[in-house]
């Protein structure tokens, strides 16, 4: 006889006995049972990449509720499932093919790149369901779903049209994080702040009845400039109490535009006068709203500048015309001063890259009172 391991061997035990638990079906819920029932559904794994520790510790916890309620004489249903996790797999996928064969989607075309999703799918989705199981998950594996599922994506097409019919469910034109690389909205769960190191750019705005003198604005984004509609400062800030109501050339392209008091600016950032730019902050969409000013939005949904009345800038990539508009304002005597500055930036989970503030067209919820 040998002798017993004096160390635990999950290896070697686990495998068999769960194998057991499925060849008797132990985890499968019947639904003819006369027991009191008892279900939970599965937040469904992104089928990304594999399992993180949180997984792992919140699949425990529901396994834990699971094995107790069969231990206490009800019907068990814990339904397993995964996340077909529509933009993030798109954006998985594109990094390996850039990485492994130097390629992009447009290479290979959209019925070629599905397919390649499809095989990304199939393998990464079967990774984590073997790690489920390896943690020894009690589901009922019979009854296993996918956010893509023909049957899933009808129910999801139903609820949304009884919701839109109720008036729950409504379009709306708001600022969204954008993400250029992948050209999608993103939640706020989905921009990680990273600092970074850039400039304060101080940019000479001309007081339209006073021809010789300036005011100055302190902006991280000169690129930006064709698409601001007005200027503004603290009301009780008196270095400026007699430019409120009057008007300053904008610089790129050259055109009036007001100067307004609003208490969301911050006397002591830079000169305490901001250029505002609805279409391209959350802040500045706000002020503009608050003073009726227009929008111009002067971003292609790439990233690249749309300003045809700025033909040194327009088609650049963002970056790209940042420095180009800087040199114009200095070529133009508009750029009083450069300062090194270091601020947190949006950056997109999905693709890395730094999102962009940005109006667009987007279905909402509206949660009834309770």
């Amino acid at each position: 006889m040998a002798e017993p391991s004096k160390t635990y061997d999950p290896k070697t035990v686990e495998p068999k006995w769960y194998q057991r638990w499925i060849d008797n079906r132990d985890f499968e819920a019947d639904a003819t049972s006369k027991k009191k029932p008892f279900s939970i559904v599965m937040p469904p794994p992104n089928i990304t990449g594999v399992l993180t520790l949180g997984h792992v510790l919140n699949n425990s916890i529901q396994d834990i509720l699971a094995r107790r309620a069969r231990m206490q004489g009800f019907e068990v249903l814990w339904l397993p499932g995964m996340d077909h996790a529509g933009i993030g797999t798109q954006t998985a996928v594109e990094k390996w093919l850039r990485k492994n064969e130097g390629i992009t989607r447009h290479d290979l075309g959209r019925e070629k790149f599905l397919q390649r999703v499809l095989e990304w799918q199939d393998k990464h989705g079967g990774i984590i369901i073997q790690q489920l199981k390896r943690l020894g998950c009690s589901a009922d594996w019979s009854r296993q779903r996918y956010t893509f599922d023909d049957d899933y994506v009808r129910a999801v097409e139903r609820i949304f049209v009884e919701l839109f019919k109720k008036d729950l469910i409504y379009r709306g034109r708001r600022m969204i994080n954008w993400d250029p690389a992948a050209q999608t909205a993103l939640s706020d769960e989905e921009v990680i702040n990273k600092p970074q190191k850039g400039n304060l750019y101080y940019v000479r705005y001309e007081i339209v009845d006073q021809p010789g003198k300036f005011l100055e604005v302190a902006t991280t984004r000169p690129e930006t400039i064709m698409a601001d509609t007005g200027v503004a400062v603290h009301p009780k800030d008196k270095r400026y109490a007699d430019l409120v109501g009057k008007e300053v050339w904008r610089p790129l392209p050259r055109e009036k535009i007001p100067v307004v008091a609003d208490e969301a600016i911050d006397p002591e950032f830079g000169t305490g006068v901001l250029k505002v730019t609805p279409a391209h902050d959350k802040v500045d969409f706000e002020v503009g709203q608050r003073h009726k000013l227009p929008v111009i939005d002067v971003l292609h949904p790439d990233g690249k500048i749309n300003c045809p009345a700025v033909p040194e800038l327009n088609g650049l990539d963002r970056f790209e015309a940042r420095k180009r508009a800087a040199e114009l304002l200095q070529e133009r005597g508009l750029l009083s001063t450069t300062d090194p500055y270091e601020n947190n930036v949006g950056f997109s989970d999905r693709s890395e890259v730094p999102i962009e503030p940005r109006l667009s067209e987007q279905w909402f919820l509206r949660y009834p009172n309770t």
